[in-house]
């Protein structure tokens, strides 16, 4: 019995390669996830971007805190750059700004562990620290009293510099 435009209406199966469709399917099954996991990728990494930015500029604005402190507080730059003895008060000032600043230490060196800073960022944080205690002449007792108030964090690379002995250079006379 003839069928549309002449076709017969037999077993549809014999004039169509199920297996053929089946394969072309399969295929574009693949490339349809192939092609979503490129996506999800690409988000995931924009998503990375956007954590180690926000993390960068957190830390950043800390420090940009402590360094308006610095700026706008005549006192506490006068404590900070006096040389020699301190008073207890003095003391005290410089410790709890010392701690200031290592808590945004700390805070660097464990977004960097977990990978949520850039390196170069780290390597400037962990610049600061020498370039902080170089800067004045108590901050470095400060450090070192925050250390060994809180000793589980004077294992943390970024405080290699507070923790280091001086450079001494050895007696010549033997």
């Amino acid at each position: 019995m003839p069928g549309y435009a002449g076709y017969s209406t037999g077993n549809w199966s014999e004039k169509v390669n199920w297996e053929a469709i089946g394969a072309v399917g399969e295929i574009l099954g693949a490339i349809a996830v192939f092609v979503t996991l490129i996506y999800l990728a690409s988000q995931i990494k924009q998503s990375n971007n956007l954590a180690k930015f926000t993390a960068t500029k957190e830390i950043l604005n800390q420090f940009n805190h402590l360094n308006e402190m610095v700026a706008t507080d005549a006192d506490l730059r006068k404590v900070l750059a006096k040389a020699g003895d301190v008073s207890d008060d003095e003391r005290e000032q410089i410790y709890n700004f010392a701690m200031m600043f290592c808590a945004v230490w700390v805070s660097a060196q464990i977004a960097y562990d977990n990978q949520q800073i850039p390196d170069a960022f780290y390597e400037a944080c962990a610049e600061d620290v020498k370039v902080e205690i170089d800067r004045w002449p108590n901050f470095g007792q400060g450090v070192k009293q925050w250390l060994a108030n809180y000793p589980g964090t004077a294992h943390y690379e970024i405080f290699r510099p507070a923790v280091r002995e001086p450079h001494r250079e050895p007696n010549a006379a033997v």
